[in-house]
């Protein structure tokens, strides 16, 4: 892998970037959610059925970074 390239991954993944934890009850799976770069929110997506659901960022949020959700 070349530098840059890695460089970019990082940008995009790297421990300093913002996420969610989601929990996804009808797949029975964690996800890791990043926070959009070029807007404020989230967006959790199931690996199961596809939902989505989003999470905004902004004064009067919550500090909670575990989430439990139900497609079902």
């Amino acid at each position: 892998m070349a530098n840059t390239d890695l460089q970019s991954q990082r940008a995009t993944s790297g421990p300093d970037r913002p996420y969610l934890r989601v929990y996804f009850r009808c797949s029975n799976q964690y996800v890791r959610v990043y926070r959009r770069q070029d807007q404020p929110v989230y967006i959790a997506r199931c690996p199961a059925c596809g939902m989505c659901q989003r999470f905004r960022v902004g004064p009067g949020g919550t500090s909670k970074r575990f989430f439990e959700l139900t497609c079902r």
